[in-house]
């Protein structure tokens, strides 16, 4: 299934993911090997790597399989991209991404270890992720290099039982910014900016311990976390107060964010659909700012997601097929710029006898806070208090594990303050996954 995402100035936008077929049907004798060492990729998180199988080199000159013969895996990928509005809206100073053209750079490296080579109980991981960032429009995200991921996991009765604690973005274990198998770095319309808006924090990484359990037939899940907030002063400040690493422990004014979810989950299989239902509530016990002057003493969001698979189209590969995902999502207006969002994406995994493409259409209401709204107007400037988009997107497998992505989205009011006009912009990107 589908959508990564990439968190964008205060703003979240998804990225289309692909799948590929965990059975290895319809794939070259040299490819099916490679399955054993996804075995070690890392355990629990919504957005996981893509198979190895589906990497540039599979084996790594047998350099994977001697890690593999050791505990290890080690996976990486480089991504480039622009987006252009294609409406010329160009500005100075530059005001929302693609408004003149953006462009962007990531590189990243993923090792696991299997700890209980060295004793320690259940099925246990050290996980680490670290990567390097570039972006030529400073409203987007801060450049520069960070991990993003120290912890360690540890599954217990067949999986069922999950503890997980070190350093990492809680998101990448909650919500489902990412749906589907397989990650590659192609964008499909706007997912919601407001879990990361109420403390989600992205670019580099934060204390973190979260424990789910499963039903015995592991539908139904119940999973909890706690984290350090984002630095309610924004990504930046948050970037800037971190130490170079990323493995700050405390950041001043940035205090403990608690995370429940709820969910339901079948996998697609031969006459079995794919189903994702959940939902969850955050709670945040920084100090934000209220619009109506001085501070709120916390902060908290819900949200309700699903995904279900509507039509299989191949038999022999039960992840291809028809999707659609729907969602909304709720924080108060009194101190959050986005207060609410509903989005719908329909979504085709192996459209045109093409097994790793993927196409999307997804629309996306934002209702902003008329607070914010009302505050801005009495400070002169002007505001406004929804937004709509509207995309399309499609990820075309050039070769193994490499994918062009490309998305034109059309948005009704693309930024809350100044009100600008409508934005036709167009994303591109090229990923190399190895």
């Amino acid at each position: 299934m589908l959508l990564a995402l990439s968190a964008i100035g205060n703003n979240a936008h998804a990225t289309l993911i692909t799948s590929i077929d965990p059975s290895g049907a319809n794939m070259g004798p040299d490819i099916i090997p490679c399955h054993r060492y996804d075995g070690l990729q890392p355990q629990g998180t919504t957005s996981p790597a893509i198979s190895t199988c589906e990497t540039m080199s599979p084996d790594l000159g047998k350099f994977r399989a001697s890690l593999a013969d050791h505990g290890w895996l080690i996976q990486g990928g480089t991504n480039f991209g622009g987006t252009f509005d294609l409406l010329n809206r160009a500005a100075h100073p530059q005001l929302y991404i693609g408004q003149d053209p953006t462009y962007r750079f990531g590189s990243f490296v993923t090792a696991t270890y299997d700890l209980s080579r060295i004793g320690f109980a259940g099925a246990s991981q050290l996980v680490f992720n670290a990567n390097v960032q570039w972006f030529s429009y400073a409203g987007e995200n801060p450049n520069g290099f960070a991990i993003n991921s120290f912890y360690i996991t540890q599954r217990f009765n067949d999986g069922r039982v999950q503890l997980q604690y070190g350093f990492e973005e809680l998101g990448n274990q909650f919500y489902g910014f990412s749906l589907g198998t397989n990650s590659t770095t192609s964008p499909a319309g706007v997912g919601s900016s407001i879990p990361y808006e109420v403390g989600f924090i992205f670019n580099k990484t934060a204390p973190e311990a979260n424990f789910r359990l499963a039903s015995p037939h592991k539908h139904f899940y119940e999973r909890f976390g706690v984290t350090r907030s984002v630095d309610p002063k924004g990504p930046q400040a948050d970037w800037d107060n971190n130490n170079f690493l990323g493995l700050k422990w405390h950041i001043p004014g940035a205090k403990a964010l608690y995370i429940n979810e709820l969910g339901y989950q079948t996998d697609a299989a031969p006459q079995q659909s794919m189903m994702w239902l959940r939902q969850g509530v955050m709670y945040n016990e920084s100090h934000f700012p209220d619009f109506h002057g001085g501070y709120a003493n916390n902060n908290y969001a819900y949200y309700l997601v699903g995904d279900y698979q509507l039509l299989q189209t191949d038999a022999t590969q039960p992840f291809r097929g028809f999707y659609v995902n729907a969602k909304a999502d709720y924080a108060p207006p009194d101190r959050n710029v986005y207060a609410g969002d509903m989005g719908v994406t329909f979504y085709l995994l192996g459209p045109f006898s093409r097994p790793y493409d993927v196409v999307a259409l997804g629309y996306t209401f934002d209702r902003l806070s008329r607070s914010f709204e009302r505050m801005q107007q009495a400070d002169g400037f002007t505001a406004v208090d929804y937004s709509r988009n509207y995309s399309l997107s499609y990820v075309y497998r050039v070769s193994r594990g490499v994918y062009l992505s490309n998305q034109l989205s059309y948005t009704v009011n693309p930024i809350p303050t100044p009100k600008q006009p409508p934005s036709l912009t167009w994303m591109s990107s090229l990923s190399f996954s190895y």
